[in-house]
Parts: C-alpha cells; structure tokens; sequence
C-alpha cells in the first residue's frame, strides 16, 4: 500500500524510469551528466537491510542515476542481483563499503592504529597487510563484475571514524610497531621500547619524524597503487567514490594520487553542505554551501589528477528539512558536478520519507534539466518545517518553558547588562525581558571555531510562538537583534550558528538562557559561573551534565554562601552525569554552577539541563 501511494505521488510529478539502453554512458557520469547519487538507508532499513528491486525501481523513477545501498555490500550474490536491477532500470551500482575495518582480538597490537597522543584505536592501522587484503577481496570481486557489465561503476568508500572516541576521520599517521619497525630497520636505528605515548615525541627528539611520515605516505601509496593495478587488470573504468571529501591526510596523499586516473576520475563526496545553521534564510543558506563547496575544492583542484566533486546531503542534519534538501541538491549540481544522499532520518510508511521523497524528485529532473533558477524559487513549505527546536519544545517541554519564561518576567528586572564570555554552541534559547513600548537590543558575537565558517541565525518569537524577526550574523562579527515590545512579557530568542559558536555580548534588558527539556544549555569550552535562582522552600533540585566521547566535563553546583551543594563529571565512557542537589537548610537565592575540565578527557563541547521544582533558565550574571 505504502509503495503504491509513493509511486503514484512520483507518477504525478511526471517522473520516469529509464532503462539500460537510455541511460548515460559511464565515462560521462560527473562531467557531461551530474551525477545524482542515492546512499540508501531508508527503503533498505524497511526490508531488514535486505536489497529488493522495487527499492532500485523507485530510485530511478525519483531520478536518481546512481544506487548506493548501505548494506549488503559483502555478499557478491546480493552485489549481482542489485548490479542487474540497477542495469534493467537505467541506474548504475556504487556498493558502498568502510575504508575502515575493526581488528579482531587475535590481531596483533601491532596492527592497530595508533594516534599521535597514544591512544590504541580497535581499527586497523592504514600500514596493516589485515585492512589491505580485506579491501582487496571485496574491491577486485566488484572490478571482476564491472569488467562483465559496466553498471558496475565502482565503490562508495566511507574514510569517517565510527568509533565515538572523538577522533578524527581515517586518517593521519599512525605511530603502530609494525611501520615504526619497518622504519627504524630502513633507517638502520636502533627502535626503543616505547610506550605508545611516547612515540610521536621519540620520533621527534631524534629529528626522525619528517622521514617517518615520508616514509609511511609513500607506504600508503604503494598499497594504494597496488589496489589501483589489480583493480585494473579487471576494469580500467572502475572508480573510487570517496569520503569524506576533501580528505584526511591518507586521502590527500596517497588515495588523489594513485586512485584518480585519466579513464576512472575519483569521485570525491564533500559532506559540508549536508544541511544549514538553523534560523538561515533559503538564500543565504545555498550561498554560504557554494561557497564552502568552490573553497574546499580547491584541494582537489592543486592536487591536479582527475577528479569530480559532489556535496552531500543528509536529512538527519538539522536544518536539512525537505524543501531545503531538494533546493540544496539544484544548488549543489550547478555549483559542482552532482550531489550525493546520505538518505537516513525518514522512514519508508512515514510523511517523512513521502515530503522528502518528493523533493528529491523534483530536483533532480530540475537537474536534468538544466533549470538552476529553480533553486530560487519562494519556499512552498513553512519555515519552520523541519526546526526541532520548535517541534521539540512544543511536543515535550512547553510546559517546562512556560515555568522557566514566567520564573524570567518576575526575577529579570534591570538595564543594560554586559557579560562574562562564555562560548555558546548548537542550538539554544535565549528568554529576554520585555516591558510594552521600551525598546529591546540583544548584542551577539559569532565566534570561529576550528575551520568552520557556518553563519550565525536567529528568530525571535513572542510566548506564542509567533515570528517577530529573523536574521543572520556573518563569521567573527558582531549583531544587534532589536524589538520594541508591543506588551510586558519574556520574548523567545532562538540562535544557532552550526558548528561554530557565538557569545552574548550585552543587552538592554535582562536575558535569561534556557536549560530544560528539549533544549539543554551547549556551551563549548566550560563556564566559570552560570547563575540560577532557587526560591524559598525549595527542598531539591538535579543538574544534569552531558558531553561525547573524549570531551567531558565537569559540573559543580554552590549555594548563594558559596559552599558546595552538588559535584560530578563526565568520562569518556560516560556521556553524562545527573546531580541531585540537596537544597533543604540552605539559603534561597542565587545559586551558581560551573562547567570545568573533568579528571580525564578535555573540556569542549558540554551542555547542561536542570530539572525538578525550579525553572529551567540560567544567566550569565546574577539576576538584579
């Protein structure tokens, strides 16, 4: 019933399936033809992670010329079947695979890879003969089936690290025994017992490190070039499709050179422009992906060897609703040549997958049309679709944020109020003070982190949720939001800025941050003191502190007097630490809290949520 409701919203939109004989050859995927690449999560997940034709049908007839399923790639007889639905209904096959593979525990220590800090990852090193001769196996099997039948176009390899401990994508250098020995016999020295940690800074003392890292990228470019010529004895066409793009140290240096070649360009798949900072309006949105997409191709572009770029989109990213998603991808494919879907998020019986199966359809015959304008068009949808701020807050915690912006209007009275840095990050809500007629100004900092250079975006709303304004805030400068209350009242003031962060400068009025459900507080970096009010009779209240992976945190609660009423932090193998604060005996008032370095790990990104009879807001300084 389901695909029968699909199929006939796809028939309506005038969608069709070609066939073998009309489909594009391969040599022109990504130069004459955009490639419009489907990585399935969704209609497989329906089926048990098991291929079926239909999902390959319904891919071609939404446009898609390329099918990528996520699972399956390992067994050669469900490769085949998929390879000869995808040849009877006009799309080419990309199985997809990790460029990554966990050692198992009879591997030796020595083939695990190392970081540079010490850590013993579970993953394979990039120099152990286990990972090569598994991808071997499984890529030449592919390369032997292209050389029958060309809708074999290739592999989808995943370089992303899925451990969860924090580290980069696959990957940089690797300080395991098996190169270091390698090495030091090449060098003829004479290779200490060396703790893992104490490696990296070896290497250096001894001014080894530069040709050790020579020494391994041209390690890792012999293993490359050796997969590249067996792929080749087979199908000389068979192209590597990569991520993420532009690349990890290993992509850049070894897999550019020796993958890419004149008959089979690498397809490099950017994941950048998967979804935008919530709060951006459409146009400055699709501006700020093209260019993020025309700066890091630049890469490629240096390198010289043949490639082809695609940007990536993930309905899972917030900010990725379905309208924006089909744009996006129109966007992209004029900007580069072609786009990619991490397709996860949806699913198949659901509106979800219907809204968002739709506008990919639409796209892609805007693609095939050549018909970029398209991208400009005025949103069909509300612009809220898909901000889960909003949708979270109303499903979960409207009562909790009601308590919170009422507890603001009675304790947030006063003027103009500078504050303390502190590092804002994600999505947050911010509640300001209004009074009718007297005008309001936030001031708000965006602030770079890393390489990222995602724009700032807010929206304010009055209590029921009506859009006042709206705005955005270049990279490293600094914005005012303004209103002129039309009655008393706390005003809502939602902000992101993607993966970079912002501060709260100064405001005419007082601002309180929302910390509840739905939307704990993020900060990046810590806080020395986020203030809170506790009123009298208040018998206890809990804290609750959440960090990933290697970033923790550390959160220590104190009464108006100063004394400790609550402690805890995060580990690396706890994400997250609720503190039941024993508020009976102590004074009422304003209490505090601080978000430190925790014993192990380091302080990044943290967030805080509170919870029991008190409201859920904090501020930056104490309420007047």
């Amino acid at each position: 019933m389901q695909r029968r409701a699909t199929m006939l919203a796809i028939a309506l939109l005038g969608a069709g399936s070609a066939g073998a004989g009309d489909r594009p050859r391969p040599e022109t995927l990504g130069r004459e033809v955009k490639l419009r690449i489907l990585v399935d999560k969704v209609l497989q997940r329906h089926k048990g992670w098991v291929a079926e034709e239909w999902m390959v049908r319904e891919s071609a007839e939404a446009g898609f010329n390329v099918y990528s399923p996520r699972q399956g790639g390992g067994d050669m007889a469900a490769v085949r079947k998929v390879t000869r639905w995808c040849k009877a209904h006009g799309l080419y096959h990309l199985p997809w695979m990790r460029g990554t593979l966990r050692a198992p525990a009879s591997a030796a220590a020595e083939q695990r890879l190392v970081w540079a800090d010490g850590t013993v990852s579970r993953l394979y090193s990039p120099n152990a003969d286990g990972l090569w001769d598994w991808m071997a196996r499984q890529i030449v099997a592919y390369a032997r089936i292209a050389a029958d039948d060309p809708t074999m176009l290739g592999v989808f390899l995943d370089y992303e690290n899925y451990e969860g401990t924090g580290k980069p994508n696959y990957c940089d250098l690797s300080y395991d025994l098996g190169i270091l020995r390698r090495f030091a016999a090449e060098r003829g020295v004479k290779l200490p017992e060396l703790a893992p940690k104490r490696r990296k800074p070896w290497l250096v003392e001894q001014k080894l490190h530069e040709a050790f890292e020579a020494f391994q990228v041209a390690h890792w470019r012999q293993r490359c070039g050796q997969l590249r010529q067996a792929v080749d004895r087979h199908a000389p066409g068979f192209r590597f499709c990569v991520y993420p793009a532009p690349g990890t140290k290993l992509i850049v240096e070894a897999i550019y050179p020796e993958w890419a070649t004149k008959a089979a360009p690498l397809i490099l798949a950017d994941a950048s422009t998967y979804g935008r900072p919530l709060f951006v309006p459409l146009a400055e949105s699709l501006a700020h992906n093209r260019a993020k997409l025309a700066e890091r191709r630049k890469v490629a572009q240096k390198a010289g060897m043949p490639f082809v770029y695609a940007g990536g989109i993930d309905p899972a990213v917030r900010g990725a609703d379905p309208e924006f998603s089909g744009k996006n991808a129109v966007m992209i494919s004029h900007a580069t040549d072609g786009y990619w879907i991490f397709y996860e998020g949806p699913t198949y019986t659901e509106d979800d997958h219907r809204q968002y199966w739709k506008w990919f359809t639409w796209a892609n015959r805007a693609i095939a049309a050549g018909q970029w304008a398209r991208q400009h068009e005025p949103r069909e949808t509300p612009r809220e679709w898909n901000f889960r701020l909003w949708h979270e807050l109303g499903k979960r915690s409207a009562g909790a944020l009601g308590r919170a912006s009422a507890a603001w209007a009675k304790a947030a009275d006063g003027g103009p109020t500078r504050y303390a840095h502190v590092r804002l990050r994600g999505e947050n809500l911010l509640l300001v003070h209004g009074r009718r007629g007297r005008p309001v100004t936030v001031e708000l900092r965006h602030e770079r982190v890393s390489r990222y250079r995602s724009l700032l975006g807010w929206e304010l709303r009055d209590a029921s949720r009506r859009l006042l304004s709206a705005g955005t805030i270049e990279p490293e400068a600094t914005g005012k939001v303004t209103l002129t209350p039309e009655a008393d009242g706390v005003y809502l003031l939602a902000v992101s800025a993607g993966q970079c962060a912002y501060s709260l400068v100064g405001s005419s009025t007082p601002v309180g941050l929302y910390a509840g459900p739905g939307c704990a507080l993020s900060v990046i970096g810590g806080a020395k003191r986020l203030c809170l009010r506790v009123p009298p009779g208040t018998k206890g209240f809990t804290v609750t502190g959440s960090s990933q992976g290697r970033e923790t945190v550390r959160v220590d609660v104190t009464d108006p007097a100063g004394r400790s009423a609550g402690t805890g932090q995060t580990t690396p193998d706890r994400d997250s630490v609720r503190i039941a604060v024993d508020a009976g005996g102590r004074d009422a008032g304003t209490w505090s809290l601080a978000l430190t370095q925790a014993d192990r790990g380091v302080l990044e990104d943290a967030s805080v949520t509170l919870g029991g009879p008190i409201a859920s807001v904090l501020s930056l300084a104490p309420p007047k």
